[in-house]
């Protein structure tokens, strides 16, 4: 696998990402029952922004950087705010040097009697992994869809990340089929999913596949889903990343409104003239 999160660490898509799992997990600190996050496809856990790997793509100067130097939208603020005091402990102090992925965002938001599973594949990205989180967290080499399903098992209240690379073309089958077995065992179950959005042809195929098997399939009562995309620009160019889509499986109350303006402030920020968010109950 070539893919690595550092590649995108800090862009547009991760800001969306990380500003609803900051939203997600606020809104869900509120029921007292433990939290079990089960992250499938994690990453490194933070990135140094310095890293010539990782800074060659200019993703982050686009993104996060470009986002510190203005006026932070207020739906974006937490987790601004949450980044530079990040920086600032690491010694940045007028500038972003590093940027924490989803599993350090969720460790540092979790209750007494919480817990973190991340998965990871790849194995320099796995060790990192495994020195930044453990013993915080769990680090898991293995593959992230089974362990989303054996998890279903746990007595905890289950919260799930899907963010894959998309580098294998089973991908987007494999997600339908890891949500539906949770939610068969785990009907309450909740999940954000992450998708690349090049042209609306690839994303509503699946989406219609997911409605199909999710919404519409054997299980016993449909789950909420609402989905966002966000789209920077037309999507007339399937080559280019022209945006991403944010889904969310079983949201707790409040959140459609705020992930809504989440939306409208990531493709204000960052998008072009023609961009706009489409936010919707599936």
């Amino acid at each position: 696998m070539n893919y690595r999160h550092g590649f995108h660490a800090g862009n547009f898509a991760d800001l969306a990402k990380h500003a609803a799992v900051l939203t997600l997990l606020r809104l869900m600190r509120k029921d007292d029952k433990p939290l079990m996050v089960v992250d499938t496809h994690a990453g490194a856990g933070y990135y140094d922004l310095s890293n010539p790997d990782f800074s060659r793509s200019k993703e982050a100067e686009a993104g996060i950087k470009y986002l510190m130097s203005r006026d932070v939208p207020e739906s974006l603020k937490p987790l601004a705010d949450y980044v530079r005091a990040k920086n600032l402990k690491a010694g940045f102090k007028d500038r972003v040097g590093i940027y924490p992925g989803s599993p350090t965002l969720v460790l540092d938001h979790q209750r007494t009697g919480d817990e973190y599973v991340g998965c990871e594949l790849r194995p320099d990205d796995f060790e990192l992994l495994q020195e930044r989180i453990e013993p915080r967290g769990q680090a898991v080499k293995a593959d992230g869809y089974f362990i989303a399903v054996e998890a279903s098992q746990d007595d905890k209240e289950l919260f799930y990340l899907i963010d894959p690379p998309f580098e294998k073309a089973d991908d987007y089958d494999r997600i339908t089929k890891t949500v539906h077995a949770v939610l068969t065992l785990r009907p309450e179950a909740r999940f954000l999913i992450w998708l690349p959005l090049k042209d609306l042809e690839t994303f509503d195929s699946w989406l219609r596949h997911m409605e199909r098997e999710v919404s519409e399939g054997d299980l016993e009562g449909a789950p909420e889903i609402l989905v966002s995309e966000l789209r920077l620009r037309l999507l007339w160019n399937p080559m280019k990343m022209n945006g991403c889509a944010l889904v969310a499986i079983n949201p707790p109350a409040g959140f459609l409104p705020l992930f809504k303006t989440i939306s409208e402030d990531v493709v204000r920020t960052f998008g072009e003239a023609d961009g706009k968010a489409v936010v919707r109950i599936l």
